[in-house]
């Protein structure tokens, strides 16, 4: 009896994935991981489906060149195109910035009912839009020809009321038999002193607290009582008493405004003088915005940091306005409500700033700068030498759920309050640069640059921890609005709603998705992951995959052998609006290990795929 050879059935192995778990550029992926996505979205989780069809919004009607240089959301949109400023998609009127390329991208920040847009350094009032202009006041104008012969200086009381200078006593020797509150300007001693008669105790009593008014047409216009301003120009004339013309020099720096009427201003200080003469020469009194890195607010204050020159003196510094009054920085009475200044030690400069949980942090590039407090006196900086923004990053830094998410040089990072942590290992060993980002629930979206100057938008699901590639979108900014994010597209200069609420709607959708290595499977292991694969060659025989495609749109398998770099096309598929099991035959190839990708075009979700494989000889 002849005996047949037996024949060995060969061993076969189903592989399911029901869950898609997103991007990993690295080169072990798990099951569900994809190394390369388009299009595609973890909305619909556990389930592979499309991102949203995004909304355009143009501006180029009419043959305009205007371009969009920033943006920002709360309740309504702000966004800048050209030298305009638009709010919920009107124009600010009225208000104007700049279009230089220096002054762009611009910074936006909301402070209460006001928006302020640096480093242009103007608002607006988004209750009301006549309310605009410069944070900053200049005064005299350029045109009005105010010199000193136009201003004058006399004695006057805190709230403005001019003293009778014909009745105040000047000189070394006090007057006889004075009246009860009579005054006399004390000049015994090197400094002049104002002193006050008390009948009550036969004294002369210093007053401590001396103010001048500074008259002159407009001087007062736009200030308050409490701005900070400086003064400068004023200088007496030629022949005037030594002391009084170093009375008058000290009047130049930065004084507090004790009170203001359209033609005045009363500062601190004192005047030995009844009759005084300035000279013909230019005399500003301006309120100066310091130039600022970058901004943010934080409890009723707008907080900002500066590295370099400022004023034509090195600064590493942070600083904060008054309460409650974002065009003053300069207010230091010694009370709760004082702006803020303080110096920091380390090296560099700044490349961010941010609130969080309500309090303002700064970046820079190895360190991270937070404070606490909430009155100047109780201010204190925390400073952790740790991965702070990257230079040029300053837009990826965003709250999330509390959280702040930024892009290091190192990749993408989460910072608690704490310690930062990265959160970008599935972006792989790619350098990436430039980065801007936004965030819409539980999202954080980020545009940014590789080495080969390739733009990639990244959407990152904060509660899943997962990672997407939509496409090679150029973001320069994101604003979130009324349930609504929008991002600014950089190269076709246009806004963009990523949900579609607003402007015309894409077109469907090209989409693809690129599976790791089939073949070579890793589990956890006592020394971390480990191979765990068969030897032998391994051929793949079909794929089971259950999934939805609209009507008209289509859907094609390819795989890619031992990376070869050749992708060889399986099989198409066309949509029917139903959901179902599609079976794919593969032609038997056999190899170490396999890629595998899923392309199409127009509405899908796929809810599962099965990998029928086999393994067989060595040779």
């Amino acid at each position: 009896m002849i005996k047949l050879p037996e024949l060995q059935i060969g061993n076969r192995t189903q592989q399911m994935t029901t869950t898609f778990s997103g991007y990993n550029r690295q080169e072990v992926l798990y099951d569900g991981q994809m190394y390369d996505t388009q299009n595609l979205s973890g909305d619909m989780y556990p389930v592979l489906g499309l991102r949203k069809r995004r909304g355009i919004t143009s501006f180029d009607a009419g043959g305009s060149t205007d371009k969009l240089t920033g943006i920002n959301g709360r309740d309504q949109l702000t966004f800048v195109l050209g030298q305009k400023v638009y709010y919920n998609f009107l124009e600010v009127t009225g208000l104007t910035v700049s279009d230089n390329e220096a002054f762009c991208p611009k910074q936006i920040v909301n402070f209460g009912a006001y928006v302020c847009i640096w480093p242009d350094k103007v608002y607006f009032n988004t209750v009301n839009l006549a309310d605009c202009g410069s944070m900053e006041r200049t005064w005299p104008a350029e045109s009005s020809g105010i010199t000193g012969e136009d201003i004058s200086l006399v004695m006057c009381r805190g709230d403005g009321t001019n003293y009778d200078m014909t009745q105040i006593t000047v000189g070394e020797n006090p007057p006889a038999d004075p009246a009860n509150g009579a005054l006399w300007i004390d000049q015994s001693s090197d400094v002049d002193v104002l002193r006050q008669y008390s009948s009550l105790t036969e004294e002369w009593v210093e007053v401590a607290s001396t103010f001048v008014k500074i008259q002159a047409s407009n001087i007062g216009a736009g200030l308050k009582e409490y701005d900070g301003i400086t003064l400068s120009g004023l200088e007496a004339v030629d022949g005037t008493p030594e002391k009084i013309q170093a009375q008058v020099a000290q009047l130049n720096g930065s004084y507090i405004v004790y009170a203001a009427g359209t033609d005045y201003i009363v500062v601190a200080g004192l005047i030995s003088a009844t009759q005084l003469a300035l000279k013909d020469q230019e005399v500003h009194a301006d309120l100066k915005i310091p130039d600022m890195d970058y901004i943010c607010e934080s409890n009723n204050r707008l907080w900002g940091c500066k590295y370099g020159l400022s004023d034509g003196q090195v600064v590493n510094e942070i600083r904060c306005t008054a309460l409650g009054d974002f065009k003053n920085w300069s207010r230091f009475l010694g009370n709760s409500q004082d702006s803020y200044v303080a110096s920091v030690g380390t090296d560099g400069p700044f490349t961010g700033a941010i609130t969080q949980r309500g309090y303002p942090v700064f970046f820079k590039e190895n360190v991270i700068h937070r404070v606490s407090g909430q009155t100047p006196s109780s201010f204190s900086i925390q400073t952790t030498v740790a991965r702070g923004v990257q230079r040029d990053s300053w837009r990826s830094a965003v709250v999330v759920a509390e959280n702040i998410y930024y892009k290091s040089r190192d990749g993408v990072m989460m910072y608690d309050g704490n310690m930062p942590i990265s959160i970008g290992d599935a972006l792989g060993g790619i350098h990436y640069s430039d980065a801007r980002a936004g965030a819409i629930r539980n999202k954080y979206y980020i545009s940014m640059m590789d080495a080969e100057e390739n733009w990639h938008l990244f959407t990152y699901d904060t509660e899943r921890q997962i990672w997407y590639r939509e496409d090679g979108f150029h973001a320069l900014g994101f604003g979130y609005a009324d349930n609504e994010l929008y991002m600014i597209d950089e190269d076709n200069n246009t806004l963009v709603s990523v949900n579609g609420t607003a402007g015309d709607r894409e077109d469907e959708l090209d989409w693809m998705a690129v599976f790791g290595m089939q073949g070579v499977r890793y589990a956890p292991g006592q020394n971390g992951y480990a191979r765990e694969d068969s030897a032998g060659y391994r051929y793949l025989s079909r794929f089971n995959i259950r999934m939805y495609l609209d009507e008209a749109a289509t859907a094609e398998l390819e795989i890619m052998y031992d990376d070869d770099g050749d992708w060889h096309r399986m099989g198409e598929i066309r949509g029917s609006r139903t959901l179902k099991d599609r079976m794919i035959p593969v032609m038997p190839r056999r190899c170490d290990h396999l890629r595998f990708r899923i392309r199409g075009h127009g509405d899908c979700r796929i809810y599962s795929i099965c990998r029928m494989l086999e393994v067989g000889s060595d040779g």
